[in-house]
């Protein structure tokens, strides 16, 4: 059944933004502007509590045999919850095509102040800025959520063998995207990363381009109801 797009908007470079899924709709994420990387997160939108758990819901994956750390299938909320939030339906880079078993994203952590010192840009605006402006939007403090483990989409980062970590350009090119199925009612809560020192955003910030879908007949049966 064809997707019909209901919200369509362009979130400029280096700010935070929420959007607002309702269950079985389709939360798309675009590459607007060329290699660029989104910091995101998911909240249950009847339960601020229950966040999004990257690092959990990698190892949930692996031992499902459908992900790990660098491609989730099954998004999974934090433990007492541990629901699944969100699936990935579409994805035209971490299907493997490109990059392998390392697909061009990378469930960990967000820049933040700390993390921008070592990468040599002290007091620049962070992924950490962001998400603080997101919260606010729907009433929160950002010292009172879990947003410290996040999906990095397009994100081409990688552990090596002695620990260490890896940092390369994104593997998305302009009109690439990954669709997010909503498991239930859901607000996103969206970085456009704004770091211009390293390779995750081919040192330029860029602007991204997000869109909410639904079936053609459950849209039909809301403009009506």
């Amino acid at each position: 059944m064809e997707l019909k797009v209901i919200q369509d908007i362009v979130v400029p470079k280096a700010t935070g933004k929420t959007m607002r899924v309702k269950k079985g709709q389709v939360f798309r994420v675009i590459e607007h502007e060329g290699k660029q990387v989104v910091d995101l997160t998911f909240l249950n939108a009847r339960n601020y509590k229950e966040h999004f758990a990257a690092e959990y819901s990698a190892v949930l994956n692996s031992l499902q045999g459908i992900g790990g750390y660098y491609r989730l299938s099954k998004l999974y909320s934090k433990p007492p919850y541990e629901n699944v939030m969100a699936t990935v339906t579409d994805d035209s880079v971490g299907g493997g095509a490109r990059g392998g078993d390392r697909a061009g994203h990378f469930m960990m952590c967000h820049c933040s102040k700390r993390l921008v010192e070592h990468l040599g840009s002290p007091g620049a605006r962070t992924c950490s800025d962001n998400f603080a402006d997101a919260f606010r939007e729907i009433g929160l403090e950002q010292a009172d959520t879990y947003d410290e483990t996040i999906f990095n989409v397009w994100m081409q980062s990688w552990i090596s063998e002695d620990g260490g970590m890896n940092f390369a350009p994104p593997l998305a090119e302009t009109g690439d995207y990954i669709d997010f199925l909503a498991e239930m009612d859901l607000v996103a809560v969206i970085s456009v990363c704004p770091d211009e020192s390293s390779p995750c955003n081919d040192f330029e910030a860029k602007a991204l381009r997000f869109q909410i879908l639904e079936q053609e007949a459950q849209a039909g049966l809301e403009t009506h109801s």
